[in-house]
Formats: C-alpha cells, sequence, structure tokens
C-alpha cells in the first residue's frame, strides 16, 4: 500500500502529538508518585537518580519489582505521605501510567551526584569494568541505550546495595536480585575489592 503524503505528514504528526501527551501525562504523574523520593534534591543514597533511564529498561524495572525479581527495598516515608515500597508503587500503576512515565523520564538529562571518590580505586575500579562491565554498561554505564540502567554518578550506598544483591543471588538464586546467566557468571567473579572498586569508579563518571 503506497502512503501519499499528506496522508502521511498526518500520521507522523498524530504519532507526536500522542507521544506529546503521553509524556505531558508522565509530568504529572513523576510528581504525584516518583519525585517524593526520585528528586533532583534525593538525600536518601539508597534511592538511585531515574532521570535518562531508558524507556524499556524503566519498563522492565517497575515489572521486576512486581514479580518480586527485584528487591522493593525499605519502605520510605516522605512528607505528607505514607510509607511505600518500590512494588507498593509498581502495582499502584497500570500499563498506561507505566508507559507515560518511562517515556517521561527517558527524555530527562541524567546528572551525576557530587561526591568524593578514592582515586587509586577509581583507577582499580577502572580496570575491572574494561573487563567485567564494559560490554552491557556502555560508556562508563552512563549510555541509556544498552537499557541496562544508569549507573555513572549514583550514590554510593545505592551502588553498593544493588552490587550485593547481585553477588547475593548468585551465590544463592533465592535471593538477592535476580538476573541473567551472562550476569551471574560476570559477578560471581568480582571479589569484594573488586566490588568497592567499581562502586567508585562508577560513582565518579560524568562529574
Amino acid at each position: 500500500m503506497i502512503i501519499k503524503r499528506p496522508a502521511l505528514a498526518l500520521i507522523i504528526g498524530a504519532s507526536f502529538a500522542m507521544s506529546g501527551a503521553v509524556i505531558a501525562e508522565g509530568v504529572d504523574l513523576a510528581a504525584d508518585k516518583c519525585e517524593h523520593c526520585h528528586n533532583a534534591n534525593n538525600d536518601n543514597e539508597k534511592v538511585p537518580n531515574i532521570a535518562g533511564f531508558s524507556a524499556l529498561y524503566f519498563k522492565d524495572t517497575l515489572e521486576h519489582y512486581k514479580t518480586e525479581e527485584r528487591p522493593a527495598g525499605e519502605k520510605i516515608e516522605t512528607e505528607g505521605n505514607e510509607p511505600t515500597d518500590m512494588k507498593m508503587v509498581a502495582e499502584s500503576l497500570s500499563e498506561e501510567e507505566i508507559t507515560a512515565l518511562a517515556d517521561y523520564f527517558a527524555t530527562q538529562e541524567s546528572k551525576a551526584i557530587p561526591q568524593e571518590v578514592d582515586s587509586e580505586l577509581v583507577k582499580k575500579g577502572k580496570k575491572v569494568y574494561k573487563k567485567r562491565c564494559k560490554n552491557c554498561h556502555a560508556d562508563g554505564g552512563s549510555d541509556p541505550e544498552d537499557d541496562a540502567g544508569i549507573l555513572a554518578g549514583q550514590h554510593m550506598s545505592y551502588l553498593r546495595e544493588q552490587i550485593s544483591l547481585f553477588r547475593k543471588n548468585a551465590e544463592d538464586k533465592k535471593d538477592g536480585r535476580q538476573q541473567s546467566k551472562k550476569m551471574r557468571k560476570k559477578i560471581k567473579k568480582i571479589s569484594d575489592a573488586d566490588a568497592e572498586a567499581l562502586v567508585h569508579f562508577f560513582a565518579s563518571q560524568s562529574q
């Protein structure tokens, strides 16, 4: 079937309009559901900065919270809100709302959290990163296009906790944070010292 130019322009225009509407919905949802914890001035060091996450990774993450493939973490109480965790948040959202939020956060710029890092550990972490992590977490963990989240510039406490959860699951598949066979194979080869070096390396990126 051949679509004439005017019709094609209308289709493209409608697609952009729909996309804009979805993102606009995401702005309101983010303020209501996410930004109490995931805000620019977030001082909870175990809560990640989710700006810039790819839409696919964002959706997968919420699904993993629902199915408990990823631990929901401790309940967090913010001013004017009841204590909640990520499983509760994920289950409160419809598929349409998740799509709106995913598209919205994918348009946001990820900014590194200023932190003090150990330069020697950063150097060591860079070597571990190149050997164990680079293929799936490109550009120092800053590229959203790899659909593996953004590790660059995250809180060090958050990075430590997530690496710990992966390592825990690698040893006992019933616990920790579930992962692919490829990730499990990689994480098993990371020592305590390597893990801490990676934390400093990722925290130092994009600063």
